[in-house]
């Protein structure tokens, strides 16, 4: 039997390949991949929000920003803290889309951008935040997709609506009603959901529960982003305001202040 050897550069090449395999644990070889520098940021700002109320007064304005759809923008995202930190803000409210395509960089890096706000800030979970594995990175580097934190008589309940890239559960609304089940000490609720009610992303099957819920329970703001554009209306002409966020490429974002069980908004241009 004749014995075959690989002439040298074939044998390097052989041996380099079967090294790389047996070693390929050893890199973060998938955009989604874990190895994340920053976790459980949700419970953290939160803590940083709740740590505020001793100094909060009900009789005076809280105010608080909203913006959404910083996916890749880090310019005009940086030039939205710097305005942000201008302004005398209690905490941001991110309506989600901190990334483009959900990568592990994408999120670190905008989360560097965010860190650099004076107020903390809190997100609710965007569709392109669910790409691929995104939905896991989201949940390991945040928290949960749907969560909820009260400040002095105010609540505010944060819900995934991505219908599209999860299933016919998104949104919980059963979830949500429990959250909307305040005590009487609450006077102002606000529901932050990233895709609005009557987009055509969302679970067709679940907006009237959804409206009828903010009717219920006396929602006082229904706030959203997705579509990059201000918007801002009565949709089912029941009092409650649906507000629309524009992308952070457009140059602006929403202030919105509290004063006892008052809420108004404005749009603010940097």
């Amino acid at each position: 039997m004749k014995t075959y050897f690989l002439p040298p550069p074939c044998k390097w090449l052989a041996l380099s390949f079967l090294f790389l395999l047996s070693a390929c644990d050893m890199f973060e070889y998938h955009p989604y991949a874990g190895n994340l520098e920053f976790k459980d940021l949700t419970a953290q700002n939160v803590a940083r929000i709740k740590a505020l109320e001793s100094q909060y007064n009900p009789e005076n304005p809280l105010r608080f920003a909203l913006t959404g759809d910083t996916q890749g923008f880090f310019a005009e995202t940086e030039d939205m803290v710097k305005d942000m930190n201008s302004r005398d803000i209690a905490f941001v409210i991110h309506a989600g889309d901190l990334t483009n395509y959900a990568f592990t960089d994408e999120y670190e890096r905008m989360h560097r951008v965010l860190a650099k706000l004076k107020a903390p800030y809190v997100t609710v979970i965007g569709n392109h935040d669910c790409l691929g594995d995104g939905d896991k990175l989201y949940k390991e580097m945040y928290g949960p997709l749907n969560h909820s934190f009260t400040f002095g008589p105010n609540k505010f309940i944060l819900l995934n609506t991505n219908f599209l890239e999860f299933d016919a559960s998104v949104p919980d609304v059963n979830w949500l009603e429990k959250e909307l089940q305040t005590p009487q000490t609450i006077m102002n609720k606000f529901v932050i959901s990233h895709i609005i009610p009557d987009n055509s992303e969302a679970n067709p099957a679940q907006e009237q529960t959804y409206v009828n819920l903010m009717r219920k329970y006396n929602v006082r703001l229904s706030l959203h982003g997705h579509t990059h554009n201000y918007r801002a209306s009565e949709l089912y002409d029941d009092g409650i305001p649906y507000v629309t966020t524009a992308a952070s490429l457009k140059r602006s974002y929403v202030l919105v202040t509290v004063t006892g069980d008052q809420a108004t908004y404005e749009k603010i241009d940097f």
